[in-house]
């Protein structure tokens, strides 16, 4: 009986032995299969970050300048020609003010005819009229000379134009080599200087008329106008003393 009880005992504690065994061979198992994989370099928090090298000074001219061009796109040869020419028309433009400026500089007026002045430049305030007995504004400078006498050219220029009508007489117009361009009338038909003639500052360009009915009650006289860019402007302040 005792020998019996003896091997259950014996058999109990190998099946509990068995057990612990196999409880340890799950517990690791299951450890092993839960170990993560190394990480690769690229993984790794603690891998070295590659930093980019300065471009040197010539390359990154090179790129500011490519990035100007359209975005980085090849300059349109049209776009640049049109740039190239509208700098061109600029330098030329500014050329010709140049001119002009040192023109304006150097053109000096003289009185085409001595005289009295008998009715003023006036366009701020009226003037007495007295062939129309009336006040009114003046934009010429009448002055008095008889009949027959020469009238010269305020300065250096060439004849534009030749006009005629009842008010005014026949009128000829000179322009000048700063754009001005003065007006003398009323003219006789005789000796007078043609279009496209080139005259001098003092060489006579007409002999003077008697004046139009719509001037006569000033007397014979001489009116001169000067105009500056399509615009009547007082010819005492441009003549020489």
């Amino acid at each position: 009986m005792k020998k019996k009880n003896e091997s259950k005992m014996a058999a109990v504690l190998v099946s509990m032995g068995l057990c612990v065994v196999a409880l340890g061979a799950g517990m690791t198992y299951y450890t092993w299969s839960n170990v993560k994989e190394p990480l690769t370099a690229e993984e790794s928090p603690a891998s070295p970050v590659t930093v980019a090298k300065s471009p040197t000074l010539d390359t990154a001219k090179a790129q500011r300048e490519q990035m100007s061009n359209d975005d980085g796109e090849a300059p349109d040869p049209e776009v640049a020609q049109e740039a190239k020419t509208t700098k061109t028309t600029t330098s030329e433009k500014k050329t010709t003010e140049k001119a002009t400026e040192k023109a304006q500089q150097t053109v000096t007026y003289a009185y085409p005819v001595t005289g009295e002045t008998v009715m003023p430049y006036s366009v701020d305030k009226a003037v007495y009229d007295p062939t129309l007995d009336q006040y009114r504004t003046n934009d010429t400078l009448c002055i008095a000379a008889e009949a027959g006498t020469e009238v010269k050219a305020a300065a250096d220029g060439t004849v534009a134009e030749i006009k005629e009508d009842d008010e005014s007489g026949r009128t000829l117009v000179v322009e000048h080599a700063d754009g001005t361009r003065t007006t003398y009338g009323p003219l006789m038909a005789e000796g007078m200087a043609k279009k496209g003639d080139t005259v001098t500052k003092g060489q006579t360009v007409g002999k003077l008329d008697q004046p139009t009915k719509y001037q006569a009650a000033l007397g014979s006289h001489l009116v001169f106008a000067m105009e500056v860019k399509g615009e009547r402007v007082d010819p005492t302040k441009k003549l020489e003393k």
